[in-house]
């Protein structure tokens, strides 16, 4: 029997910009045609870019994403991902690692992403996670992460008021 091709078999696709900008493309075309393929490949690609790296010690989604070229594939893919997938890629991979994302100079595109498209209990636990130190990211240059954390909870109504706590104690002594 002969196995059917596999994208990540080919390095070389994951790192030219041409090949990630195709990617992209590829997965913003799926989307908008619904097709049910999208999601598997959301997943596949997903699965790519959590190949582990031996030279580093952290998730390798998480270092996907301190990467310029890869996280713009990893963010591109956040914006199509159902749900379900949004939940278990938060859960699996980046929750514990919020505050490091907010306030790493190209993390914190993809923990935006993740907050524009992410279900309710993904953003209360980013909130739980990050409200308390919402001064981090502002302090490094990344108000687009606050404002993120703020338009998801304008999304959802039950955490309006715990963002907007935490975002009046910014600047405040506890």
């Amino acid at each position: 029997p002969q196995k059917s091709p596999n994208f990540c078999d080919f390095p070389a696709l994951l790192s030219p910009a041409c090949a990630s900008l195709c990617l992209q493309g590829a997965l913003r075309a799926l989307h908008r045609s619904q097709s049910p393929s999208c999601s598997r490949f959301c997943r596949a690609l997903i699965g790519c870019l959590d190949k582990p790296d031996p030279a580093s010690c952290q998730s390798p989604l998480l270092t996907s994403l301190q990467d310029p070229a890869r996280s713009r594939l990893l963010e591109a893919a956040m914006t199509v991902l159902d749900p379900q997938g949004l939940r278990d890629l938060f859960r699996d991979h980046l929750k514990g690692h919020v505050r490091g994302m907010a306030s790493h100079r190209v993390a914190n595109h993809g923990l935006q992403r993740l907050l524009d498209h992410a279900p309710e209990d993904v953003v209360e636990e980013v909130l739980s996670e990050l409200g308390p130190a919402l001064e981090e990211p502002l302090a490094r240059g990344h108000p687009g992460v606050v404002l993120a954390l703020l338009g998801a909870a304008h999304r959802h109504p039950r955490l309006q008021g715990e963002a907007l706590r935490c975002l009046f104690q910014v600047g405040r002594a506890p």
